[in-house]
């Protein structure tokens, strides 16, 4: 329910129900951009994409949207494209976490160390670092 609550205040897009399946399982990073924004959208996915490895270690999903049209990436499958209903102008980026609740938002690009150290530091995170010690 919160990353259906969260994805309609970051939007308005109508299929929040892809979000909801991502709760407890994979935190979401959601880039947008209208079609004037589009390069600025390809170059953080790109920026994103080559830390596939450090992605893949934080549970990190994507979802790229550029007008009405998305593809979600979650690393271990193909991508998937489908359209949406396009109500946001500009650029943005969203963080959003295991729990669902927006961690982070951005209207500028931003280089993937600031991801990964806001979710190093989050309790889940540490939880597991303290886990793999212990073993």
């Amino acid at each position: 329910m919160k990353y259906l609550i969260v994805f309609i205040l970051f939007s308005n897009m109508l299929w929040a129900q892809n979000l909801s399946s991502h709760q407890w399982k994979e935190r979401v990073i959601l880039i947008y951009a209208d079609n004037l924004s589009s390069k600025m959208a390809n170059q953080q996915f790109d920026a994103l994409e080559k830390e596939k490895a450090k992605l893949l270690d934080r549970k990190i999903v994507i979802y790229k949207c550029i007008a009405d049209s998305c593809v979600y990436y979650d690393w271990k499958k193909s991508p998937k494209r489908f359209q949406i209903t396009k109500t946001k102008q500009g650029f943005s980026i969203m963080l959003l976490g295991l729990d669902g609740n927006k961690k982070y938002e951005s209207n500028k690009l931003e280089d993937p160390a600031v991801f990964f150290n806001l979710i190093d530091k989050m309790p889940m995170r540490r939880q597991k670092f303290r886990n793999k010690d212990n073993d």
